[in-house]
């Protein structure tokens, strides 16, 4: 609907009805759905257009029109009040505004008051009538709805409903004193609860009053015939004999027929349960109810001790009914006991979600919101049972619509952990993932875990360890602000007196770990760990390493090598069985870890060194041939540390002496790329040529047939001795050895030392000299060579004849060499002119 005719009601009505004015039995009235704009709750809107009312004939009497039964309808179901009774919470003829009760609508004169139910037919026909209910559906669009595989649960049900019509027509004939008039399935509504009101007061009226002409009322005689079907008349009403009504017929007369025809109209539903027949108990009765003669036909209250509705249905409803009003104890044993009822299907789950869940709100937010009203142990005893039955409703059915636990239970999470209460804090917690899985980050960030955290210091060590536990599940949720305050209460909770919860709270960092950021998790568990390796508890420590296992991807091998080993180690030889086996399986699989680590450091180790042999062994392929083989000068090998030290240590080195073997097929050497053929050697005694070392020359990598007790063979950057195998195959230099022992291929073999220096601290010492020195007491050359200076730049180094060097091993006299510091202003193009 949603039209400006109703703006001024305080709810807001759906513009399509779900059940047409044009329906069959509707009688000119439109349902619709509607909800309370200030809680959203669902409520029953009936529309019904005067206009349309007054245009449309009855059909058993096209004289009449639909408009003076809506119209009577339309004034009693406001003034009658019974929980039996569809209850109207608020009307509204938009002819008549002033008359509108439970809307917004600004009161108006009383000169345009409504007419009352004596002057119907003076009333404007221009607007439109608005009844707005607690929700309710049609009794026939109820009964289609039920499940068929349930017979047991609907004919329950359906008993309900029965003992609620009684009990409605027992408080009009008792207290009202008046008579429906037309009770039929038109007439009857159920709610979502499960519970049957009768409304449809077309035709309601009093009974044996003076009214001129003797009987019911001149507008139930009027409109009786032509408003409530055939069948639920009864045969006096048929006949129209309505002063046997007046003079002999008691007030419940038309009443007990109308709903015997009703019962047996129910229970012939494919739906009901009970395959189209009424139950035994009621075969009798029904008889009675239906008897000719309006005297003989029983009063409808001892009806409701009929035993059809002696079941646990009944009664659980009827105790929901009146829980109130129930003695405190009672109230508190049956909400106990109701768990177990629903867990039995005793209840449905309509019943559970719009009865029982209602209830428990109610008490909540009047009990449990007030600190004075928690002082009194009735009330806490209250709570405690309510509590569980509140999450296990939201758990069994809420959890299937979002919308419904967003309405009931997001509100209560705040009021829950603001009681201080041990015993309703633990009830709360067990719960915490499902308030974890419906609520969204905000709500969880501020409406459970800020409140739980004061359960981290609390005095109970059960409740303690019950917050920690309950927390875990809150993690992926929690902003960075509240996982930094989540570190901390960890980080005290180790030092806890109870073992139980310094074992969880490892199990728990174990866990948190991928949640948190780097920087929380470096300061965290592996302190943690460590501390929890030390715990006099056998749990506590066999928890912490299988902890590690679960984190060993945040460590680095290194820290794990340094840090998490040497924890680890110690309880190999522990005092408990399971803690020794535990540590076995730690240490084994980050020793995996380890291994692969350490094959990956060698096989970079090895690529770099071949890539620097390469890169080596190209540039004295260079120096034999300058150009290449495209005719190109090679560009000097940089890529090495080796091959820059061996080229500065040539461009700084002058020979004393000349060759003592010169080779027959003299080798080239190079100087930053710029490659030289060597003169003929000159015969006679000559001290060795200082040439340029390569790795190919020392048999470093791949041409190595010598390795070193540390590396197997390879040379590291540190390296600042350059060696080749000796005679003594089993002799080993380390880095502090400052001797060079080199062999010639030709010639008789002759060794001696060359001592660089007496300062073993710095290689580059010896470079300090000013002018070049003779060592070991040997002058220098005066024939077959002459004193080198140090070549200019992009020059080659001019020299003897280079020794043949052979791949198995090479000797060389032992010389002493002079070494000349370069001048400041030679520039060297290896990458090395920093020094």
């Amino acid at each position: 609907m949603g039209n400006s005719s109703s703006a001024s009601l305080p709810y807001k009505i759906s513009p399509t009805p779900t059940t047409p004015a044009s329906s069959p039995q509707s009688h000119g009235w439109a349902i619709y759905s509607a909800t309370r704009k200030t809680d959203n709750g669902p409520v029953t809107a009936f529309q019904a257009s005067k206009a349309e009312l007054a245009r449309t004939p009855l059909r058993k009497n096209p004289s009449l029109n639909q408009l003076i039964p809506a119209l009577h309808h339309f004034h009693r179901i406001k003034r009658l009040i019974h929980p039996r009774i569809l209850r109207a919470h608020a009307t509204l003829d938009t002819d008549y505004p002033s008359s509108a009760t439970g809307s917004d609508a600004p009161s108006a004169s009383s000169s345009s008051a409504a007419p009352g139910l004596d002057a119907l037919h003076q009333s404007a026909t221009t607007g439109t009538l608005i009844i707005v209910t607690e929700e309710a559906t049609p009794l026939d669009d109820w009964l289609d709805s039920l499940d068929p595989t349930s017979p047991a649960a609907n004919s329950a049900a359906i008993s309900w409903g029965l003992y609620d019509i009684v009990e409605a027509l027992v408080f009009l004939h008792t207290q009202a004193k008046l008579a429906h008039g037309m009770i039929c399935p038109r007439a009857i509504f159920v709610t979502p609860g499960g519970d049957f009101k009768l409304g449809g007061f077309d035709l309601i009226t009093p009974i044996g009053i003076e009214d001129g002409g003797g009987g019911p009322t001149p507008h139930f005689r009027t409109y009786e015939a032509a408003t409530c079907p055939d069948e639920y008349r009864s045969p006096e009403r048929v006949g129209q004999r309505y002063d046997v009504l007046q003079q002999s017929a008691p007030i419940h007369s038309i009443d007990c027929y109308s709903l015997a025809v009703l019962i047996e109209y129910i229970y012939a539903h494919p739906n009901a349960g009970t395959n189209g027949k009424v139950p035994a108990p009621l075969q009798k009765a029904l008889l009675r109810m239906k008897n000719e003669s309006p005297k003989l036909r029983p009063r409808l209250g001892p009806l409701l001790k009929c035993p059809v509705f002696d079941n646990p249905y009944v009664m659980a409803q009827l105790f929901l009914d009146e829980v109130t009003a129930k003695p405190a104890e009672e109230k508190i044993m049956f909400l106990q006991s109701l768990p177990d009822i629903l867990n039995r299907g005793v209840l449905s789950e309509d019943v559970a979600v719009h009865k029982i869940l209602p209830l428990l709100i109610l008490s909540i937010n009047g009990v449990a919101g007030s600190e004075s009203a928690m002082a009194q142990d009735v009330n806490r005893r209250e709570i405690l049972a309510i509590v569980p039955l509140l999450f296990q409703i939201a758990e069994s059915f809420l959890t299937k619509k979002p919308e419904l636990f967003q309405r009931h239970i997001t509100p209560l999470v705040p009021i829950l952990f603001g009681v201080k209460d041990r015993g309703v804090r633990g009830a709360v917690l067990q719960k915490i993932s499902l308030l974890e899985s419906q609520l969204d980050n905000a709500s969880v960030n501020t409406h459970v875990f800020e409140p739980m955290c004061s359960g981290f210091s609390d005095s109970s060590a059960a409740l303690r360890e019950l917050t920690l536990k309950s927390t875990i599940v809150l993690v992926p949720k929690l902003h960075h602000a509240n996982l930094e305050k989540l570190v901390r209460y960890l980080v005290r909770l180790q030092s806890d007196q109870e073992a139980s919860i310094r074992t969880n709270t490892v199990i728990f960092i174990g866990k948190v770990a991928p949640n948190l950021s780097e920087i929380s998790r470096q300061k965290l568990i592996l302190p943690a760990f460590t501390r929890s390796m030390k715990d006099p508890f056998t749990p506590c420590r066999l928890s912490a390493l299988r902890a590690v296992i679960a984190c060993k991807e945040y460590f680095t091998q290194k820290e794990i090598s340094e840090k998490v080993l040497p924890c680890i180690v110690p309880h190999l030889l522990d005092h408990a069985s399971d803690v020794r086996n535990e540590a076995f399986k730690v240490v084994d699989a980050l020793l995996i870890g380890l291994r692969e680590e350490s094959q990956r450091i060698g096989k970079d180790e090895a690529e770099r060194i071949t890539a620097a042999s390469c890169g080596i062994n190209q540039t004295g392929n260079a120096a034999n041939n300058p150009l290449g083989s495209s005719g190109i000068a090679a560009a000097p090998a940089s890529g090495s540390y080796l091959s820059g030290i061996s080229s500065w240590m040539t461009s700084a080195s002058q020979p004393t002496e000349d060759m003592t073997a010169p080779s027959s097929n003299p080798l080239p050497t190079s100087y930053n790329g710029m490659s030289t053929k060597a003169p003929a050697a000159k015969p006679g005694p000559a001290a060795p040529k200082f040439s340029s070392l390569t790795l190919s020359d020392a048999h470093i990598g791949g041409a190595s047939k010598v390795h070193t007790s540390d590396d197997a063979g390879g040379w590291s950057d540190d390296d600042d001795i350059l060696s080749s195998p000796t005679k003594n195959a089993g002799s080993e230099w380390d880095d502090d050895d400052r001797n060079f022992e080199t062999s010639y291929s030709g010639g008789a073999q002759s060794t001696s030392k060359v001592n660089i220096d007496d300062d073993d601290d710095d290689f580059f010492a010896s470079f300090d000299a000013t002018k070049p020195r003779n060592v070991g007491g040997t002058k220098a050359a005066t024939s077959g060579g002459s004193r080198l200076s140090a070549p200019k730049k992009g020059l080659g180094l001019a020299s003897k004849g280079a020794p043949s060097m052979q791949s198995s091993g090479l000797k060389v006299k032992k010389q002493p060499v002079a070494v000349k510091k370069l001048p400041a202003t030679d520039l060297m193009d290896d990458g090395w002119d920093d020094f």
